[in-house]
């Protein structure tokens, strides 16, 4: 089981990492390029509309590895003042929470793109298949559902005693 999660842990972040750093240069060139040409006053249209696909593209793959880092904005008042199992029992409600937000998600997004594929539309500029970029929420809602249920799995082990505290790997890391 660990092995298995070790390599999907490694795909992930391949995902996460790679290919968002990949998409974000992408739309850094595209952009530059959109400049140079409008310095010159000739308009690129096809510039602009690709710029934000890969950028959404970029928002939902990062997100993925924000849900890992457990980077997503919250509010810490209450991990603050609980201690023990109760800070784990917290901690388990917010992410069963989210996690119910992005299998929302990932079904609503599914729904979506079954209807696209029965009546496909195209972009303005680029005439690209909007089944594209629609995509984006529902491979990230994915992605950060496969993310929450580690994180889950994890503080479970934690609360039933199987896994050492975050507090306690920190202080048997320092001392050791």
């Amino acid at each position: 089981m660990a092995k298995a999660n070790k390599i999907l842990d490694c795909v992930l972040d391949f995902f996460e990492t790679k290919v968002c750093c990949l998409l974000f240069a992408l739309t850094c060139i595209v952009l530059f390029i959109q400049v140079v040409f409008r310095a010159f006053g000739l308009g690129v249209s096809w510039c602009e509309e690709i710029a934000r696909y890969l950028n959404v593209w970029v928002i939902y793959l990062a997100s993925a590895k924000a849900v890992k880092l457990n980077k997503h904005m919250s509010v810490d008042l209450l991990p603050l003042v609980l201690k023990g199992k109760a800070k784990v029992i917290l901690h388990i409600f917010a992410n069963v929470v989210s996690l119910v937000f992005f299998l929302v998600l990932a079904q609503f997004g599914t729904q979506v793109l079954m209807k696209m594929t029965v009546r496909p539309q195209y972009s303005a500029a680029n005439n690209i298949n909007m089944i594209i970029p629609y995509a984006a929420p529902t491979v990230g809602a994915f992605l950060m559902i496969i993310r929450q249920v580690q994180i889950l799995i994890d503080y479970f082990l934690e609360l039933f005693g199987k896994k050492k505290a975050d507090s306690e790997l920190v202080n048997s890391e320092v001392s050791g």
